[in-house]
């Protein structure tokens, strides 16, 4: 049987069937054309920035600010940060600031520590965040 050459058509067409589509590509996965022939696209890199984010990243959008400032929005189930230059900061809104005085307990005998705050409208899986002010010691007890 002798040798017979065959031409294939670049690209990618899925609006016609198998058969249809004779000498073309219905079908892929991670490859792309050069000069008319399909190559492997060559691996991926897995992007890991210096500090990870909580959560399950859920959306990502990517932009470029009029300074040229390359910036990624992620939104996770939990929080959304903004990268740059590998570095997440996290800007998820706040939703209540309150002022509380000594709302911290302890005891000798326990490794707990409670927070008081009777109105504050949390539920489980909320994110707390505590500051004191500069200098200022909080008496535990």
């Amino acid at each position: 049987m002798p040798l017979q050459k065959l031409q294939f058509r670049p690209g990618i067409v899925r609006d016609l069937s198998g058969y249809t589509n004779e000498g073309g590509w219905r079908d892929s996965n991670l490859i792309r054309f050069r000069l008319g022939f399909p190559q492997s696209i060559g691996g991926w890199i897995k992007y890991a920035p210096h500090n990870p984010f909580l959560g399950t990243c859920r959306s990502l959008l990517n932009w470029v600010t009029l300074d040229s400032s390359n910036l990624l929005g992620m939104g996770t189930n939990l929080k959304f940060y903004i990268e740059e230059g590998g570095v997440n900061y996290d800007i998820t809104p706040i939703r209540d600031t309150v002022t509380l005085n000594n709302p911290f307990t302890a005891t000798n005998d326990s490794s707990v520590i409670a927070v008081y705050d009777y109105d504050h409208g949390c539920v489980d899986g909320d994110f707390v965040t505590f500051r004191l002010p500069v200098g200022d010691l909080v008496k535990m007890g």
